[in-house]
C-alpha cells in the first residue's frame, strides 16, 4: 500500500487523517471527482475571493478548467470565460454545457478583445491558469486581469521560464498573483456534497475507467502520449 498515493488496493492513513463519507450509490469513478472539484472551489473561488457577479477567465478547458467552471458557477460568478485550442473543441462545448458564458478557441478568436467587450473595457476580476506547460498562459493571465485584479497560477510549467515577462505589468496594474497547489478539508467536503447532489453531469467529463495495472498507461493518456486517446478524467478502479 502507498502512504499518500492512490495507485494501490489499500492506503495507509495518518492517525489524524480526516476522511469524507460519500453516498455508496455514487460510482467510484465519479466519486474521485472530489479531488479536482475541491481544487476548483479552492483555486477559482476561495483563494482569489470570487464574489457574486465577478468575471472570471479560466485558461485551459481540461479537467481542472471544467471543474473550475462548476465552482465559479456555484459561487455566483457573473461571467465565466474559458479558453482553449482547436484540439479542445469538445472540451469547450462541455464548458458551455456546464455554465460558461463564453468558450473561446484562442487560435480563431482574439481573447483580449472578447474579454474587453464582455466587461465593457474593465477586463477580468480573476484569471486562473490551469494549463500544463504553457508559459504563454502566464503572460495571458496578467494581460487579461483588470487593474487591481487577481491572477491564480495553478498550471505547472516544468523547468521553463516565462519569456519576455514584464514585471512592470504586475506593478502598474497592482495585480495580486496567487500560486495554487493543494486543497483543504472544507473544499473537499464541499466537493463531496456537490457530487452527491448530482446537480452536474460529471459523467460527461469522465472519459476512461482503467484497472490498477494500467496506471502507467493512464498517465501516458493524460499526457497525450497515446495516439487516438482524448482524455479529460481517468479513474483507476481495482
Amino acid at each position: 500500500p502507498g502512504l499518500w498515493g492512490g495507485y494501490a488496493d489499500y492506503l495507509y492513513l495518518d492517525p489524524h487523517a480526516l476522511v469524507h463519507k460519500i453516498d455508496d450509490s455514487i460510482p467510484p469513478e465519479i466519486a474521485t471527482f472530489f479531488n479536482p472539484l475541491g481544487a476548483g472551489f479552492r483555486w477559482a473561488v476561495e483563494m482569489p475571493g470570487l464574489s457574486v457577479g465577478d468575471t472570471i477567465v479560466i485558461l485551459g478547458p481540461g479537467q481542472r478548467g471544467l471543474v473550475s467552471v462548476i465552482a465559479a458557477r456555484e459561487a455566483g460568478a457573473g461571467c465565466i470565460i474559458v479558453t482553449g485550442l482547436t484540439a479542445d473543441e469538445r472540451k469547450l462545448e462541455l464548458a458551455r454545457e456546464l455554465g460558461a458564458h463564453h468558450a473561446v478557441n484562442v487560435e480563431k478568436e482574439d481573447i483580449t478583445n472578447l474579454v474587453r467587450e464582455a466587461t465593457d473595457g474593465r477586463m477580468a476580476d480573476i484569471v486562473i491558469d490551469v494549463t500544463s506547460y504553457s508559459v504563454e498562459a502566464v503572460k495571458q493571465a496578467i494581460n487579461l486581469a483588470r487593474r487591481g485584479g487577481k491572477a491564480v497560477l495553478a498550471g505547472t510549467k516544468g523547468p521553463k521560464p516565462v519569456p519576455d515577462f514584464m514585471s512592470d505589468q504586475v506593478v502598474f496594474k497592482e495585480l495580486t498573483i496567487i500560486g495554487a497547489l493543494g486543497v483543504d478539508y472544507p473544499n473537499y467536503e464541499r466537493a463531496v456534497r456537490l457530487i452527491e447532489s448530482r446537480k452536474y453531469p460529471l459523467e460527461r467529463l469522465h472519459t476512461h475507467t482503467l484497472p490498477l495495472t494500467d496506471a502507467e498507461r493512464a498517465i501516458r493518456i493524460l499526457a497525450r502520449q497515446e495516439p487516438g486517446e482524448d482524455a479529460i478524467h481517468i479513474a483507476l478502479v481495482p
